[in-house]
């Protein structure tokens, strides 16, 4: 292994400044500086399990890096931070001893900066270490993105298109952007092969819109989600297994406000005597709420109609009570006013398409007249 390196004295520094930089990278105390290399693989025995492995590297700007851990490596946690202390990155991808390699990504550093690397022994499977630790440091190349949070690239939803390469099988691009709660945001891309990952997420990797190709060859995706407001990011992945020099373009647009609200407290309120609404479903899950005019004491029948292959579901209730829906096709719902209004929720589908677009629905209501007793 290197030897460790410790901080330059100022005499040091101002001799490495005179020298143009001959000294190298300042490495904090007890960290080993590690050298990219594809081919050089490290074996580091676990010592004290109390105490982290710690390593170091400079970065080169704009480039990506892969620290693989290779199987046959001890269960562990990782850390990753800049010169500052902030971590960047962090996780536990293995509790026990691994037959497969994982490989952290990182890019969008800082070039000339130096990245620290904490690795703690960690398994659910034994009470002391019976592996050691083996990985490699690839500089990977040039990146266009990057792919950490504190790193993505800022975005700002237009009609502008985004264009970005997937480099390497596994790395990801990310985009942040700032959005305003309860607007929607629709994300679609176009990618040079059938093999991508498309979500937006938020900082702690939940998603709330996502692409579903698993089953389908397809070079399109799109996604749209309402907002709760704050910083989301596109997570954007090009999975085809060679690198390919072609790119993939992608449009971000904030849709506004969606037409209706989705509680019966946020309801669209409808005059009595609407014959029908036009209405639409701006992302997977849509609810849509109605708060209907009508006649106490009349039987009325409240259908939807969708085009496109797509399906919705509507239901009602009375004002305080639960929405349910009729048995049979629940693409229509009855009901006997015995108020002056009365709601009606209509419901999207939740299965994931792999490319989400608008769905645009007529909801009719129609006046039976008055019921029986």
């Amino acid at each position: 292994m290197p030897v460790l390196r410790r901080p330059l004295s100022a005499f040091m520094l101002g001799a490495c400044l005179f020298a143009l930089g001959a000294c190298g990278p300042d490495i904090p105390e007890e960290h080993t500086l590690l050298k990219p290399s594809k081919t050089e693989v490290h074996s580091v025995p676990w010592g004290d399990v109390g105490t982290p492995l710690r390593f170091a590297f400079e970065a080169q700007a704009g480039h990506h890096y892969d620290f693989v851990v290779e199987p046959g490596s001890d269960g562990y946690i990782l850390e990753m931070r800049d010169g500052a202390g902030t971590s960047l990155d962090y996780g536990d991808p293995s509790r026990r001893v691994s037959d497969i390699p994982y490989a952290w990504h990182w890019s969008g550093l800082t070039g000339g900066s130096v990245y620290t690397v904490e690795v703690r022994w960690y398994s659910e499977y034994s009470e002391a270490p019976v592996a050691p630790f083996i990985f490699r440091l690839v500089d990977m190349g040039p990146d266009d993105h990057g792919d950490l949070f504190a790193t993505a690239t800022p975005w700002t939803p237009s009609a502008q298109v985004l264009v970005g390469r997937g480099e390497h099988w596994g790395e990801r691009d990310l985009l942040s952007f700032q959005t305003v709660a309860g607007n929607v945001y629709a994300l679609d891309c176009t990618f040079p092969t059938p093999y991508w990952e498309l979500s937006i997420i938020n900082a702690r990797g939940q998603r709330y819109g996502v692409a579903d190709n698993n089953t389908f060859e397809e070079t399109q995706a799109a996604t749209a989600f309402k907002s709760p407001g704050g910083m989301f990011y596109a997570s954007i992945k090009d999975q085809q297994d060679n690198t390919t020099t072609q790119p993939y373009t992608c449009v971000l647009n904030d849709k506004g406000a969606e037409d209706h609200g989705d509680t019966l407290v946020t309801a669209t309120v409808l005059a009595a005597g609407t014959a029908s609404v036009q209405a639409k479903f701006e992302m997977l899950g849509d609810t849509d709420v109605f708060a209907l005019g009508v006649v106490a004491g009349h039987a009325y029948q409240v259908s939807c109609t969708i085009g496109g292959g797509e399906s919705c579901e509507v239901r009602n209730a009375v004002p305080g009570g639960e929405l349910t829906g009729s048995p049979g096709d629940r693409t229509r719902t009855t009901f006997r006013a015995s108020q002056a209004t009365h709601f009606v929720s209509v419901h999207s589908s939740f299965a994931v398409p792999v490319r989400w677009v608008e769905g645009n629905y007529t909801l009719q209501i129609e006046d039976l007249g008055a019921a029986g007793p």
